[in-house]
């Protein structure tokens, strides 16, 4: 009875013509926790209503507190947009991330993108994502909770008020690097020359795999990462790709000298070995934010052996999607379940419809696919592809937000 209740009201509240219409009573005692640890109240960033206009419209955001993660963290490719492109065209994953933000979450992408302090590279990666904050007018003490954790765990940036990424400092009273040195494993105690050591390891095994296995590529080494791409023109065979990932894991497995934390991956049509990985980054950037772990939900698309969000399973609670509309989804749930009002509005003053996230597990995961999908029965399709989800997630110990997939099923 209390899931038919639920889904009753959550249908009532959704069809009600105001954004500004609260949730009804009996669907805030029937909400499920969504904390990741015993305290999770995160309190919105102004303890009045808060307003913001656009040009044709004003949305306010009541004062509730906010049921769920004190911080998310986002793997880039595949995961906030398609593989090797640009956050664009998605308007409502960029409305829920700007909710979350208002109502006092931390955000921080954590890519294996390895552009060192080269901002305007990283920016690109987010233009659209940056471009609908500031249209927003976003405050600036939300710009402020939104960090980019390039190279996995070695570049550290961070959204200002002009809606600019800006390099966190490393060194000195208040810099991060400094800061987390407390922290074996943290980047402010490696040492450059056990750096070099894993990348000349890691380059002398790419180029063997490339003579004995033929592959057509060539071989790009970075500051703190080593790459096999292809040769243009050429696709490698993904069995290509995860072979020579093994062949890297286990040639560094098997070095005493190798100390450091690394992650060599399958980057779905090129190889990357990192010094450093996820699970680092993620432990870093929360333990200098002053976030427990288990307050902390990252969000990403490769958590097999030869995946670089593998690590991040070490570290905190994780959830395995397979593209961005999956994404969409479950932040479209979790804000849905905290109690926030869905419904904000895109720049240029067009309604999107709020429905078109299905997440859906099709190859193009576009949103105009999602949309032409609607024409049959939303509950339905949503249903197949929230299971699928959650059957993923089921292999990376999501007993923490369990009940949100039992909920919504």
């Amino acid at each position: 009875g209390t899931h038919r209740t639920l889904q009753k009201c959550l249908n009532e509240w959704e069809k009600s013509p105001s954004p500004l219409v609260p949730l009804p009573a009996d669907l805030h005692n029937l909400l499920p926790p969504m904390s990741l640890g015993e305290s999770s109240m995160i309190a919105p960033t102004t303890t009045a209503a808060t307003t913001t206009a656009t040009a044709d419209t004003q949305f306010v955001f009541p004062p509730v507190p906010f049921r769920g993660p004190k911080m998310i963290t986002f793997d880039g490719d595949q995961t906030l947009y398609s593989d090797g492109a640009n956050f664009e065209g998605n308007p409502q994953l960029a409305n829920y991330l700007y909710l979350l933000l208002r109502y006092g979450v931390t955000l921080a992408v954590v890519t294996a993108a390895g552009y060192e302090y080269n901002v305007e590279k990283y920016e690109m990666r987010l233009s659209g994502l940056l471009a609908y904050f500031k249209a927003m007018n976003l405050p600036a003490e939300d710009c402020e909770r939104f960090y980019l954790f390039g190279g996995e765990c070695n570049y550290l940036l961070k959204l200002g008020s002009d809606y600019k990424l800006h390099a966190v400092k490393e060194r000195g009273p208040g810099g991060w690097q400094t800061s987390t040195k407390y922290i074996e494993e943290a980047p402010g105690n490696w040492d450059e020359n056990d750096i070099q050591s894993i990348l000349n390891v890691a380059e002398s095994c790419v180029r063997n795999s490339i003579k004995e296995l033929k592959i057509r590529s060539g071989v790009i080494r970075k500051k703190r990462s080593v790459g096999m791409i292809p040769n243009e023109g050429q696709i490698i065979p993904r069995e290509a790709l995860d072979e020579t990932v093994l062949r890297v894991q286990m040639e560094l497995d098997r070095h005493a000298s190798v100390t450091l934390p690394f992650c060599a991956f399958n980057g779905g049509r090129d190889v990357w070995i990192d010094i450093g990985n996820k699970r680092v980054g993620v432990h870093i950037l929360a333990s200098y934010l002053g976030i427990p772990h288990e307050e902390t939900l990252h969000i990403g698309d490769q958590f097999l052996n030869t995946g670089n969000d593998f690590a991040a399973r070490d570290i905190c609670p994780c959830v395995w999607i397979t593209c961005p509309n999956e994404t969409t989804y479950i932040l479209k749930s979790m804000l849905r379940l905290a109690g926030v009002p869905l419904d904000a509005y895109p720049a240029d003053g067009t309604a999107y419809e709020e429905d078109g996230d299905n997440g859906g597990e099709d190859e193009s995961c576009t949103i105009e696919t999602a949309q032409n999908k609607l024409t049959g029965s939303v509950n339905e399709e949503k249903e197949a592809n929230f299971l699928s989800c959650a059957q993923r997630n089921s292999m990376v110990n999501l007993e923490a937000i369990g009940s949100v997939g039992k909920s919504e099923n």
